[in-house]
């Protein structure tokens, strides 16, 4: 049971320093936090940031490395779905982890990360939509419509997160619903008119 108790409060510190590392991110480059300046504003000692991890470079790899393994598992966790259907689970996960993705879609937030999220995203798109919609995966307008409409989901996201929140959940997800069919009925369009031809 102390075992338990140990390994919770474990993984509760680590949340709080990558959490704090986060909020820091919005702020400042990584290269000018200190481990000192996170320890502080955690309330623990050096010591213990280093019981947890090797630097503020292994925190950020970490955080990194937790958000796109539990999207990418929240995403793929039953198999093929459609968007709508991911929606409310990855909304609730970004509504769960406000200070990451405020770091995320911070202006100040590292771009690299942010990458790597839109390829989640573009990846997605292109398993949903060849599995549902029945199209051309190869052809260029495809590819188009899939990294538009990738780009233009994480934008709701993040004005969603920066405005803290503003409107619903079920607000944000209906409406991306609407403009994923638009966009699904215009690409699906497009493709039938240049068979018929």
């Amino acid at each position: 049971m102390a075992e338990q108790k140990t390994s919770r409060k474990a993984q509760k510190t680590m949340k709080q320093i990558r959490i704090i590392l986060a909020q820091l991110l919005t702020e400042k480059e990584l290269r000018d936090i200190t481990v000192q300046e996170i320890a502080e504003k955690a309330e623990i000692s050096r010591t213990t940031f280093y019981n947890y991890y090797l630097d503020v470079y292994d925190v950020y790899e970490q955080l990194e490395n937790t958000v796109l393994t539990e999207l990418g598992l929240l995403i793929t966790e039953h198999g093929p779905k459609t968007t709508y259907e991911v929606y409310p689970a990855v909304f609730k996960y970004i509504m769960d982890n406000p200070e990451v993705f405020k770091m995320i879609f911070s202006p100040n937030g590292p771009k690299l990360l942010y990458l790597k999220l839109l390829n989640l995203v573009e990846g997605l798109n292109r398993v949903i939509w060849a599995e549902f919609f029945d199209i051309d995966m190869n052809d260029d307008r495809v590819e188009c419509v899939i990294r538009y409409h990738s780009n233009g989901t994480l934008a709701i996201a993040a004005n969603w997160v920066l405005s803290d929140f503003k409107q619903s959940q079920d607000f944000i997800i209906k409406m991306l619903h609407g403009l994923d069919a638009s966009t699904q009925a215009y690409l699906k369009a497009q493709l039938d008119l240049s068979r018929n031809l």
